[in-house]
Parts: C-alpha cells; structure tokens; sequence
C-alpha cells in the first residue's frame, strides 16, 4: 500500500468558467465539425486572448478544412431560448455574428440584442464558405443586406462579400475603399475592409472605414488560401480585445498581430 508520503502532488487547476473576472464574449454562429472555423474558432480564440467565452448555436455544419458538406439553421425557438438564457444570467462585454442562415433567426437576434441594450457587435457576413457553399437564400440575403447589418457596431467583410454587399467590382484598393464607404454609411458602423483577396501586392492592405475617415494596415502579403477559418478568426479577436476595452483602432492592430502570430 503506497504511503501518503508517496502520493503525487498535482497541480490544483481553476476552471475557466470560475474566472469571471474576465470580460465575457459571446459568439453567435454555426458549429464546424473540422473545429478551423464557426463556434469552435471562435472559443479558441476568447480563450488565447483573456476572455471568458459564451456561444449561442444558431446552426451545424458537416464540413472539413477545405469543404461545407451540409448545414442546417436550428429552429429559430431553440437559438432564442439560447439567447434569452445568456443574456438574463451574463454580462456581455461584445458579441460576435457569424453565419445567421434565415430572416426568423436574424429578427430574432436583432430584437434581443436590442432590448438588451448590447454594444460592441461585430458581424463577420459570411455569405459563403471559401469553396462556394451558399448558407443563405436570395430573401435572407435581402434581408442581411438591407435590415440585419444594421445593428453592428464594426462589419468585416473580405472582398468578395464587399462586392456583393455593395454591388460593386473590386479590383484594387481604391475600389475596395469606395465600396467600403458605400456600406459604412449604409449601415452607420465601421467597416473593417480586408484586401486579402486582391492580387499582385507586396503587402496587404487593410482598411477601417467609418463614414469618410479611413485608416490603413499594411502586412506581408502571405498564401493564405489553404487556411480555414482566417474570418472568423480575426473578428473574433477583434471582438476579444473591443472587450477588453481597448478602442476599435487598437482592437484591430491587436487582432491582427495575433493573427500573424498563429498562422501556421
């Protein structure tokens, strides 16, 4: 019989869920099964930068790092008991928006967003998955363009969805940065531009643009086309550091340096 003095001593270890002396982020989207993007991303990413992460599922998706197989939206009833619960037990420091699938989840969401008063909300418009899937019909594309986007404090887009929130063709900078004024002033948020699908530059250049006023990031242009997840990722951590209450400039040079950092 092994002695008390024998005994291994491990370390005693605090649940995150017990630290509630971190601002709290809750992410609103889908379920990836490949863990590279969605819910899963997101939660990763709370985590490495500090906050206590919160999720409401408004859907699954069957997919891997390269393609969507299948997804679908949960009924609108079981994504507003979600929220309702989150919202009456948590105080939320920002909220992240990724795929919203129909026009019942996205009134559902902006109705309890709105009651409750939430500030720093950031909407990745993921209209579709890198290889083409579609995750909205033609009426919730409408409506994301033409009602939802509105309740968003900062709107991420790359440039393929610039172009079709806009009705724009983007094929250089100047044109990202006019389509993005297009929409900041459409939606009365900033837009965070990503320029990553533009090509023949040196470097990359992003841009927040809210209403006239427009700032500039430039970073080595790198092959990003077989990482998955790469939106979900930098607004999410945008959303980290709004919570952290650091102001949406320095939010977003943060978030793309622990971007950077993690790639592979």
């Amino acid at each position: 019989m092994k002695k008390d003095s024998e005994t291994p001593n491990f370390p005693t270890l605090k649940p995150s869920n017990l630290q509630t002396f971190k601002p709290v982020c809750l992410t609103i989207a889908a379920s990836d099964t490949s863990g590279g993007a969605g819910i899963q991303r997101d939660l990763k990413t709370f985590h490495d930068l500090g906050v206590n992460g919160l999720s409401v599922v408004t859907g699954i998706t069957a997919q891997t790092d390269k393609k969507v197989y299948y997804s679908q939206a949960l009924p609108v009833e079981q994504i507003e008991v979600q929220l309702k619960i989150v919202f009456g037990n948590y105080s939320i420091s920002a909220i992240k928006i990724g795929v919203v699938f129909k026009i019942e989840i996205m009134k559902c969401i902006s109705q309890l967003l709105k009651k409750n008063k939430q500030k720093n909300i950031v909407i990745d418009p993921i209209l579709k998955a890198s290889d083409a899937y579609s995750f909205l019909d033609k009426a919730s594309y409408s409506y994301i363009n033409n009602e939802f986007l509105k309740i968003a404090n900062i709107i991420t887009p790359n440039v393929p969805e610039l172009e079709k929130l806009s009705g724009l063709s983007i094929s250089n900078n100047d044109e990202l940065i006019f389509a993005a004024k297009k929409l900041s002033q459409r939606y009365d948020s900033y837009i965070f531009a990503k320029g990553g699908h533009l090509q023949n530059q040196d470097d990359i250049k992003d841009y927040i643009v809210n209403g006239n006023s427009i700032e500039v990031f430039s970073t080595p242009n790198r092959d990003l086309s077989d990482v998955h997840g790469t939106g979900c990722l930098i607004s999410s951590a945008i959303t980290a550091f709004l919570a952290r209450n650091y102001d949406i400039n320095i939010a977003i040079i943060k978030a793309k340096e622990y971007f950077y950092s993690i790639l592979p």
